[in-house]
């Protein structure tokens, strides 16, 4: 892990994280100053994805996703890409605020045009939390890490949010034990009918790599069982219908 002052920012390679991915003189001193603003008082390298010769936590379309430190201690710091096509961090962090108002998503700490910090999700991505599942308490920890997700999606569903990413989850939904994270509302909505709960219910019981060891460690039914009550809630969100998928996926 590298440690970085933020007034280092300015100098490569630094300022190709920060302006990525062109950088100018101009431009990093601007976003130097909106790192003051929002406190940030380092950055640190540091994850399995490599822009350039620094190592970062992930580069996407809109953004470049990094480690900060802040009074608050180290948090994540979305970054957004000079050639992104939104012009700020605003619409995503106004969904993200929305979600975490029914306890979902990483807690956001502040926001400017340019940057969004927020908690660390902790933990590892779903599909590969789950490839690594065995020993003791298996099925526990799957049940309680499954209802966890499901809850989420339901209270996003019920909030009018749509995720919009999660029909393949596995970059956006992170797990600890049986603590669940779902991360990344940019592409979030509250304009289209919300389908965050049958997206991930699809992927983790019928369509994604581990749906075979899923169903079996729960002993949950086939997809000819579980579909037409999918459809049932996709025409009404309630709890009546949410209970029934909670039931029949042996999650209570």
């Amino acid at each position: 892990m590298l440690t970085t002052n933020i007034s280092d920012l300015a100098s490569k390679p630094f300022s190709d994280a920060l302006c990525y991915p062109k950088a100018s003189p101009k431009e990093a001193r601007k976003r130097i100053n909106e790192l003051k603003t929002l406190g940030v008082e380092a950055i640190l390298f540091d994850g399995k994805t490599m822009l350039g010769s620094l190592p970062i936590l992930g580069k996407g379309c809109v953004s470049i996703v990094i480690k900060a430190e802040t009074k608050r201690g180290v948090e994540v710091l979305k970054i957004r890409r000079v050639d992104a096509n939104r012009p700020s961090m605003k619409h995503e962090a106004e969904m993200l605020k929305l979600a975490n108002s029914v306890g979902v998503g990483p807690k956001i700490s502040s926001y400017t045009d340019n940057f969004m910090l927020m908690e660390m999700a902790e933990g590892e991505p779903i599909t590969r939390w789950i490839k690594n599942l065995r020993g003791k308490g298996t099925t526990a920890r799957l049940r309680g890490a499954v209802r966890s997700i499901l809850d989420q999606c339901f209270r996003l569903d019920d909030l009018g949010l749509d995720h919009g990413e999660l029909s393949n989850p596995s970059k956006h939904v992170f797990i600890e034990d049986h603590k669940v994270t779902i991360i990344d509302f940019e592409t979030a909505s509250t304009s289209r009918r919300p389908s965050n709960l049958t997206a991930v219910t699809q992927y983790v019981f019928i369509g994604g790599p581990m749906a075979r060891k899923v169903r079996r460690i729960l002993m949950a039914p086939s997809q000819e069982m579980l579909i037409p009550l999918l459809r049932t809630y996709k025409k009404k969100h309630s709890k009546a219908s949410y209970r029934k998928i909670v039931e029949t996926l042996n999650l209570e």
